[in-house]
């Protein structure tokens, strides 16, 4: 099961959805419900040496969606918009991302 929190990231001060826990094999869900829900073309994702990377606009706003060794986040420009996001991911059911 994954849990969503509001979160603020320190460097670009943009509005951000914490998602536990951290683990690689959620990426590709996650990336898939966004896409599909809000119906934006499959992003470029990019591979790090120690997680993966994508950008891409959802709802007319920039968001980044990453996850490395110590954190798994999305992250948009604008709050409101994540307050959109996060609420959309509370209300699916608990075992939506089961893998």
């Amino acid at each position: 099961m994954l849990t969503f929190s509001e979160d603020r990231w320190v460097g670009n001060k943009w509005a951000s959805i914490e998602i536990e826990p951290v683990d690689g094999v959620y990426f590709l869900p996650v990336l898939f419900y966004l896409t599909t829900t809000y119906h934006f073309p499959q992003p470029h994702i990019i591979d790090g040496i120690d997680g993966y990377l994508t950008s891409f606009r959802l709802l007319d706003c920039d968001a980044i969606l990453t996850i490395d060794t110590w954190t798994f986040s999305i992250a948009f420009e604008r709050d409101h918009i994540r307050d959109t996001v996060l609420e959309a991911l509370r209300a699916l059911p608990d075992d939506y991302f089961k893998i």
